[in-house]
């Protein structure tokens, strides 16, 4: 069955590590272009070489406070988003004195091509799109460490959504990621294939029940990229998790069973929440959690005032402002 519309089988391996290999004497043939000064950092447009001649595009952030080499916070988009949206958090980071990275995933951002898509029922094409953007990010750590306002020995994973599917996936085979935030993701592809409500999965549940294909085989097609075969990687590193209670895009079961399967030191926030948890509070205690476990720094008090707020409900929030 799995020979159908560009459905394949992996190459064969005893080790799915393997798959993320690559040639690090592969020139980067980086460029570089200072885009602008703003919210406390600088901003740089980047481009560098990976795997089967793909060039990758990437943002960085550096802090203009405090003193380099920083420590680097590499953070990898949901599905359907761009390494542009790592600006909704870059000030935040270097206000605390992290930069920050983020890159275009396969057919994401300036990667796009027409008629291509990462979630797709041509699931070989889905398994080696997610092994390349994890081989893309390495060489995002291949760049970082050429640059000597970096600090190559504190560099950070955060990634949301499908970059949290991702991220455990890179920070599982890459071992110069120093700890690892995983942000709504999970594990087990073929349960969130089979019980997903992002608009993209449907029509794949669809396609799959006209060609008869079982969910036993998609698991064995995708068990490469598959978080539940990575997670446990990321030991002795530490990683943190934050997944809302009713997800139904990334069911929430299999952020439960990504966390089963991490091995300590883990920790994990349930948010009463959807797949829209509170970024604000994730925010916080993510920066909070990477003090403590990269950077070994004191958490600004202001932070840790800040937080407490934000887990108060709404509600009783809006009852405390008008009592005032």
């Amino acid at each position: 069955m799995l020979c159908q519309e560009g459905i394949t089988a992996p190459a064969r391996t005893e080790d799915p590590v393997k798959l993320y290999e690559y040639d690090r004497s592969l020139s980067l043939e980086a460029e570089e272009e200072l885009v602008e000064k703003r919210n406390g950092y600088k901003l740089y447009k980047v481009r560098f070489n990976s795997v089967n001649e793909e060039r990758v595009p990437a943002l960085l952030a550096v802090p203009l406070r405090g003193s380099p080499p920083y420590p680097c916070i590499v953070m990898l988009h949901g599905y359907g988003g761009s390494k542009e949206d790592m600006l909704d958090f870059a000030s935040l980071a270097a206000e605390n004195g992290y930069a920050m990275m983020a890159i275009d995933a396969q057919f994401h951002g300036e990667r796009k091509r027409p008629g291509k898509a990462l979630y797709s029922i041509n699931m070989t094409r889905t398994r080696d799109g997610i092994i390349q953007t994890v081989i893309d990010a390495r060489r995002a750590v291949d760049y970082l460490e050429s640059r000597q306002d970096i600090d190559p020995t504190r560099i950070a994973l955060v990634g949301g959504s499908m970059g949290a599917i991702i991220g455990a996936l890179f920070a599982g085979v890459e071992s110069r990621v120093k700890a690892a935030v995983l942000i709504v993701g999970g594990g087990n592809m073929s349960l969130m294939v089979m019980e997903s409500e992002h608009p993209a999965i449907p029509p794949i549940r669809e396609h799959l029940r006209e060609s008869g294909i079982t969910y036993e085989e998609i698991q064995k097609a995708l068990d490469p990229v598959d978080p539940l075969n990575f997670v446990d990687k990321i030991a002795p590193r530490p990683l943190l998790m934050h997944n809302g209670k009713h997800d139904t895009i990334v069911p929430a079961e299999a952020g439960r069973q990504l966390y089963e399967k991490a091995r300590q030191p883990k920790k994990i926030y349930w948010y009463d929440a959807g797949h829209d948890v509170p970024l604000q509070l994730v925010a916080l205690r993510t920066l909070r959690w990477l003090d403590e476990n990269l950077t070994g720094r004191p958490t600004p008090l202001r932070y840790l005032i800040l937080e407490q707020i934000l887990r108060i409900p709404l509600r009783w929030l809006a009852t405390l402002l008008t009592i005032a």
